[in-house]
């Protein structure tokens, strides 16, 4: 079968695998389709989490259907169609028997230390693989995964109908992150961003406002819309430059801020800001616990991929996909692999 290899020096390449056979546990799939996360670049350019292993099969956002079941699995039947949640974990130790099996003592995560969805078939261990219903279809089954980790993080936020929000970051978290406040009634959302068919596309998902940061102050202009009041609850879901401290600068008295984005290393923020206003700040990078209920928000219509899955390849044509997320080519936001 063919596979997608990248050893983190920047290069990716198609290699020969054999289909694998699923061990005891396991169950073996055919890769539908897989996303393109901005993670995985990272990965082919030698980024991400300390515990990646080289040579990797990148790919974690993926929707597979089952097509053999190893021994002693009966959760799952053949033909089934899965999304995949790729945490592999010992289950006994502290994280794990206090449900934070994502925090596991010996965590494995498939993409990342274990051959991921950039190929044709794949085994993978039975209890992370979700069934998903006839209605969803593979592109959305395969972005669950990303709104997941989104709604993770905003389940540790406590949100109000009276609130006004902001999104920083346009890419999929960020308007999956739109969706998510509008779905739990907030209904004045701000997203900020760099890239105006980005910024588009968040409008068209119910954003009331939206910011340019290449014209436009953030924080400035957030003071302004909020006649200084600032914003009740703040979704960061771009890992990248300032964003940590804009949001510490437009989050009101008594703010809530999650921050979801990876960044690529340290950054330098004022203390004052947490302490003098009372901010709530917490973290999210992991779909756990908000997969079911990311289906079936899919499910009632209040998710969707419009605007945000926006290009399909073959999986032959991966050197072309992985340039077109590289270099942001054509407006691209989410791009799909369809093995």
């Amino acid at each position: 079968m063919r596979a997608i290899v990248t050893d983190g020096d920047g290069s990716i390449w198609e290699e020969s695998h054999d289909r694998p056979d699923p061990e005891p546990g396991e169950v073996l799939v055919k890769i539908r389709a897989v996303g393109i996360c901005g993670s995985d670049i990272g990965l082919i350019e030698g980024e991400g989490p300390p515990w990646k292993r080289y040579p990797l099969v990148p790919g974690h956002e993926v929707c597979a259907e089952v097509v053999e079941l190893g021994e002693d699995v009966d959760s799952l039947s053949v033909g089934d169609r899965v999304v995949l949640h790729g945490f592999c974990y010992c289950g006994t130790c502290t994280p794990c028997r206090e449900g934070r099996y994502y925090q596991c003592e010996d965590l494995r995560e498939i993409g990342f230390t274990v051959a991921g969805g950039y190929r044709e078939y794949a085994a993978f261990p039975a209890y992370t693989l979700n069934p998903i219903p006839d209605g969803l279809s593979d592109l959305e089954a395969c972005q669950i995964d990303s709104a997941a980790c989104t709604l993770h993080a905003m389940k540790r936020l406590e949100t109000s109908v009276t609130d006004t929000a902001a999104v920083l970051g346009p890419g999929a978290l960020g308007l999956f992150g739109v969706q998510l406040l509008r779905a739990r009634g907030v209904r004045d959302v701000v997203l900020t961003g760099t890239r105006e068919a980005r910024l588009e596309a968040g409008r068209d998902l119910g954003a009331t406002k939206t910011i340019s940061v290449r014209e436009e102050d953030p924080v400035a202009a957030i003071d302004d819309y909020t006649d200084g009041d600032g914003v009740d609850v703040c979704v960061e879901a771009a890992g990248a430059g300032d964003v940590v401290n804009t949001c510490l600068k437009i989050a009101a008295k008594g703010g809530q801020i999650a921050l979801t984005g990876v960044f690529d290393g340290p950054r330098e923020i004022d203390p004052n800001d947490v302490v003098a206003k009372e901010l709530s700040v917490v973290g999210g990078v992991t779909a756990a616990h908000a997969v079911d209920d990311v289906i079936e928000l899919f499910e009632r219509g209040d998710l969707t991929i419009n605007g945000i899955v926006t290009h399909e390849f073959d999986l032959v044509d991966y050197q072309e996909a992985i340039q077109c997320v590289r270099e942001r080519r054509d407006g691209v936001v989410k791009a799909v692999l369809r093995p």
